[in-house]
């Protein structure tokens, strides 16, 4: 909460705010009138055009106040916490909570130029919400569809203005250009001079020939721009044909009963439907709104309730529900069942009366679908973009197919009337830039002037003759005053004699204020001199003992840097042998050990020498046993080896005396 407030009150101490009188305390301690004044303060500042917001509230109704709040919050896109009630935040707002209060200003305070564009396209871009029964005007349509289409055009201007004011264009990069594009003419100059020579020693003929080559590709790019022309205009009318065959087929497939009885019964139902919401549905639509309507402007002819009549109003709200629910019991308690007979008939004519207003509805939401896509196709057969949808356009306006002389008629006047609009386009982008060059320029300039004045201002401040230059000035518009009187006509000569009288008397009167100024400048001026000659002298002493210090100070640099890499290395190599000490001294202490064990006389504890040795004599053990198992297991595969080759033989034998005996060849 603290953060909040001293956020809020630093962004209204700056610029455009101002508010130099607030703290934390002082804000904190504003009264809830107050604080619903300072939040419509940064309204108007976020959207100056809105005259509503220059007001003061004590001058406005609390609904009105809290309506203008909540249309503007809305216009901005301004959501609450999740856990908010939409009631209890308007609630509080109307009553100037500063719970809620708070956290609006620090969101519009946190991103002020964001919320500057967008009540400034909210003002262009909000939409007007018409009821879809009223579409179905053909003129109410037109003129939505053409709001719609104008607030699309003056999105893509606002997004081409921003575009163009986002490129970072100056006075030296538009300078730069001029001269780049003026080095370029030179070259192009110096080469065409070049040429000339050459072009001056070609024959007559040959440039008369390439004139003519030149016409000839011309004549025949136009030819060919006049086809493409040509062919979009028969694609056009492949596609007018084309639907207009189908319509056909559609007329022609749908008309198998167009017999005069059954028109007249078409005619009947569609009587029937249009008596029936004139009759019925559009008069209790009509009656609902006016209920409505009396309803709201009863809402906003009260004034804003307070919590305790509002709790007393839901307190009498749920005494009529409860008493309406125990009437309700009892008639159905006292109602027999058995002697109404036609509930089930009214059951059913309620069904059927539902029934039949939503399909009132969505008949007349068809219609009005139906009228918009009627108008969208046709505008979309009567504007087409390019040479063949202007032909086309042009042929449907005059209601037949222009044959010859006629068609290249209309397609040199298409022809025309593009380049006449390419060419007014290309003059007014390069007005328009221009413009804005020269908006940019002026804003510039009115910068600097700023800066320059803010100089001069400090500059007189800090020697001492505050107000020369805003005096200055003053006699400059004096005499532009005298300037203009001057020129005035119509005025006698003692008229002109008094004012430039008074005008000579305020001039004299400003330079003896000024004279001892200007005297007591001179000296001040000197002393200047003298001072800047001395910070010279002084700063030059400064910067040599600033090179000396620092060519000395990169020596010592260098110097340390090389004693702290000596002090790592030889770091590094005391740690490597003090490694090493501590591996030979257990290597020595193992060495020792195994010689105090081997030279002492008890046997009961082998040293490692012994255990080795009976280890290898183990090993020789076995690898004898196992040379000895290995020649043995040689002599039985060699044995094996020659008794399966015996076999094999012996089972061969045997096959070829099977085979003879069978007297198989």
């Amino acid at each position: 909460m603290v953060e909040q407030l001293k956020f809020i009150v630093e962004q209204l101490k700056r610029p455009p705010f101002n508010r130099k009188d607030y703290n934390i305390l002082t804000f904190d301690n504003l009264t809830n009138n107050q604080l619903l004044q300072v939040l419509t303060d940064v309204f108007a500042v976020i959207d100056p055009k809105e005259q509503a917001h220059k007001i003061d509230i004590r001058d406005e109704e609390p609904d009105k106040t809290a309506t203008r709040h909540m249309n503007t919050l809305k216009m901005l896109g301004y959501r609450p916490k999740l856990d908010t009630d939409v009631n209890t935040f308007r609630q509080n707002l109307v009553s100037g909570d500063k719970s809620v209060v708070f956290p609006i200003l620090q969101w519009l305070l946190e991103k002020v130029p964001e919320h500057k564009e967008r009540a400034y396209l909210g003002r262009y871009l909000s939409r007007t919400e018409v009821p879809t029964e009223f579409l179905s005007d053909p003129e109410i349509a037109e003129q939505y569809e053409r709001c719609d289409e104008l607030m699309e055009e003056f999105k893509e201007i606002h997004h081409a203005y921003k575009e163009t004011t986002s490129t970072p264009h100056t006075i030296e990069d538009l300078r730069r250009d001029i001269k780049q594009l003026e080095d370029e003419k030179e070259t192009l100059q110096k080469r065409l001079e070049k040429q000339k020579p050459r072009v001056q020693k070609v024959p007559a003929a040959q440039i008369e020939l390439a004139k003519n080559y030149r016409q000839e590709v011309e004549k025949e790019a136009k030819l060919n721009t006049m086809k493409q022309d040509l062919q979009n205009a028969i694609n056009q009318l492949e596609q007018k044909i084309q639907r207009l065959e189908r319509q056909i087929a559609d007329q022609r497939s749908s008309s198998y009963d167009q017999s005069p009885e059954a028109i007249m019964k078409r005619m009947e139902e569609e009587n029937q439907v249009n008596s029936y919401l004139v009759t019925e549905k559009f008069p209790k639509q009509l009656s609902q709104m006016k209920t409505k309507l009396k309803y709201y402007e009863e809402v906003t002819s009260n004034k804003a309730l307070g919590q305790t009549e509002l709790t007393s109003y839901r307190a009498k709200i749920s005494e009529l529900n409860s008493a309406i629910n125990k009437l309700h019991e009892k008639r159905v308690l006292i109602k027999d069942p058995t002697a109404d007979n036609l509930a089930v008939f009214r059951q059913q004519a309620l069904i059927v009366a539902r029934r039949k207003e939503q399909a009132a509805e969505r008949l007349t939401q068809l219609r009005a679908e139906n009228d918009v896509l009627e108008k969208q196709s046709g505008r979309g057969a009567s504007i087409n973009g390019g040479g063949g949808g202007g032909v086309s356009s042009l042929m449907k306006q005059a209601g037949h197919i222009p044959q010859g002389e006629e068609f290249q008629r209309y397609v040199n006047m298409l022809r025309s009337k593009g380049n006449a609009y390419k060419r007014k386009r290309q003059e007014l982008n390069d007005m328009t830039a221009e413009i804005q060059l020269l908006k940019r320029t002026e804003e510039l300039l009115k910068e600097q002037v700023e800066q320059i004045k803010s100089r001069m201002s400090m500059e007189e401040r800090k020697q001492g003759i505050e107000g020369y230059f805003s005096t200055q000035e003053r006699l400059e518009q004096l005499s532009t005053m005298k300037m203009e009187q001057d020129e005035l006509k119509g005025k006698s000569l003692d008229e002109i004699t008094n004012l430039i009288k008074t005008l000579n008397t305020r001039i004299s009167s400003k330079k003896a204020e000024l004279d001892p100024i200007l005297k007591e400048v001179k000296p001040l001026r000197a002393k200047v001199q003298e001072l800047r000659s001395e910070y010279e002298a002084k700063k030059t002493k400064y910067d040599a003992l600033n090179a000396n210090f620092e060519s000395s100070r990169s020596t010592l640099e260098s110097e340390v840097r090389g004693f702290y890499d000596e002090q790592y290395a030889q770091e590094s190599r005391f740690h490597t042998l003090r490694a090493q000490m501590l591996i030979h001294a257990v290597q020595l202490k193992r060495a020792n050990d195994e010689q105090s064990s081997y030279m002492s006389k008890d046997k009961a504890t082998k040293s490692t020498r012994e255990l080795l040795n009976k280890q290898i004599s183990d090993y020789e053990v076995r690898i004898k046993a196992n040379r000895d198992r290995q020649k043995a297991t040689k002599d039985v595969h060699i044995d094996g080896t020659k008794q399966m080759k015996y076999w094999r033989d012996l089972l061969r034998m045997m096959e070829l005396k099977q085979k003879l005996a069978t007297g198989d060849s």
